[in-house]
Formats: C-alpha cells, sequence, structure tokens
C-alpha cells in the first residue's frame, strides 16, 4: 500500500466522520422542529471548531512537507488544495470527533475522545502531503 492509498483513505474515513456528525446533527434539528423539544446548539455546526485543531493539522503538514524535503510548484492550486486538504478537512472531521463524542451536550470532552480529536487533525494533515 503507497502513501497515495493510505491518503486517500484517510481523507474519505474524515469524510464519513464528518457526514456522521452532520447527519447526527440534522437528527437533533428535526426532533426540535417536529416535537419541540430543546433546542440544538450554536455548536453543533461542523465548521465551529475550536482553532487548535486547525493548528494541529497545520503544524502536521508542514512538519511532513518539511522532513520529506518534498519540493512542489508554489502556484494558488497547490496551495490551496493544500489547505482544504491539509487544514479544513481534518479540523472539520476533528471537530465532528468531537461533537459525536459529546452528542450535542454541553458535558467535557474526556481525555481520550479530546486526543482522538487531535491524533486525527494532525493524520489529516500529515496525509494531505501526499497530494502535491
Amino acid at each position: 500500500m503507497t502513501l497515495e492509498h493510505v491518503s486517500v483513505a484517510v481523507v474519505v474515513a474524515e469524510l464519513v466522520i464528518m457526514l456522521l456528525a452532520r447527519f447526527g446533527t440534522e437528527r437533533r434539528h428535526w426532533r426540535h422542529y417536529k416535537r419541540d423539544e430543546a433546542a440544538p446548539h450554536r455548536r453543533d455546526n461542523v465548521r465551529l471548531g475550536p482553532g487548535l485543531v486547525y493548528s494541529v493539522a497545520a503544524l502536521a503538514l508542514v512538519a511532513i512537507a518539511v522532513f520529506s524535503g518534498i519540493d512542489f510548484e508554489w502556484s494558488i492550486g497547490t496551495l490551496s488544495m493544500l489547505g482544504v486538504l491539509g487544514i479544513l478537512v481534518p479540523g472539520y472531521a476533528a471537530n465532528s470527533v468531537m461533537l459525536l463524542s459529546t452528542r450535542g451536550h454541553r458535558k467535557p470532552l474526556k481525555g481520550w475522545q479530546e486526543m482522538l480529536a487531535y491524533i486525527l487533525a494532525a493524520l489529516g494533515g500529515a496525509a494531505a502531503v501526499a497530494f502535491i
């Protein structure tokens, strides 16, 4: 299995996690709409994650790119692809893990749940280097 296969598998796993979190939050929205249950939280939005997960993904992306010695073209297409696949998608997926772990409640995350989110962000940032 090559690095490209692993990277594609990581991106697909991140997208599946994001979809699961989105379906879960949409279910809470529909329950609120249909049955007048508790209103959904503002933090249900997958895009409103803590900035630290995006920083972890960006740091992993830069570290792997520097240590692997990859030479790439500094074009807007390459940089935008790295921004989306290396920072945004891993950050959204890490926040989705946090949403799935709390099930939309305001309870604090356990240490292993938060660590899993940061590991996913770092793995996604590192895997994006293969798309260069």
